[in-house]
């Protein structure tokens, strides 16, 4: 009986309501499930602004550690635009290296100091079988540069075995390969060793036509890099 008479009071409340209150009941709970539908889009969209901030930012931070990382390590290399071997006596077999070595811009000043000495080996099948004076240079800072050297050595210097290979290389092939490593003074302030060893891509240096007295380096320049 009672629940009788509830549903009556409901239906005779939804019998007063004219047309317009009506419409204006269905026009606010449609309002209400569109205003939730918003705070549920907003809501999530705030959230995944929030993830892919963090994200961007985590990248972002992993970014500046691997450049910084790469700075730490960063030591510009070196090329050889030209490499000479000459054969100076045949009967003593007394030969000749002249070298060409390019510094760039960012090496002296920070990396390399501005005076100091040098020197270079030249290398044959990875054994060192000859080596440069010790050379003294002059450099500015931030410039580009050009070093010049040179490295003889004869018979009695080598080895008879790596005299007998290059010999056996020119006849044969009218080219020869040599490697090259030298040192440089090191002037970053972090450095303790003083010196900067760097170790070049072999040169492959062909001979003049009907002589096997001077072969010039060609091809590709070698690129000299770093030793840690």
């Amino acid at each position: 009986m009672g629940n009788k008479g509830l549903a009556t009071e409901y239906t005779s409340l939804g019998n007063r309501l004219t047309v317009r209150q009506k419409e204006d009941v269905k026009k606010f709970l449609i309002g209400l499930v569109i205003a939730g539908l918003f705070v549920l889009v907003a809501f999530g969209l705030v959230f995944g602004f929030v993830k892919l901030s963090k994200e961007i930012n985590s990248g972002i931070h992993q970014e500046i550690e691997r450049a910084k990382k790469e700075a730490e390590n960063y030591v510009p290399e070196i090329t050889i635009p030209s490499i000479d071997f000459t054969v100076l006596n045949v009967t003593e077999t007394r030969v000749k290296w002249d070298l060409l070595i390019r510094l760039p811009s960012d090496l002296p000043g920070y990396f390399m100091c501005l005076k100091g000495d040098f020197q270079v080996f030249i290398l044959y099948k990875g054994v060192t079988i000859a080596n440069s004076t010790i050379e003294s240079y002059n450099l500015i800072p931030r410039w580009a540069q050009q070093l010049t050297v040179s490295a003889v050595a004869s018979e009695g210097d080598m080895d008879g075995l790596v005299v007998k290979d290059i010999m056996e290389d020119v006849k044969q092939s009218g080219e020869i390969r040599f490697g090259s490593r030298f040192v440089l003074p090191d002037c970053r302030e972090e450095s303790t060793k003083g010196k900067m060893n760097y170790a070049c891509d072999e040169a492959t240096l062909r001979f003049e036509p009907c002589s096997q007295m001077k072969a010039t380096s060609f091809g590709k320049n070698p690129t000299c890099s770093y030793v840690r």
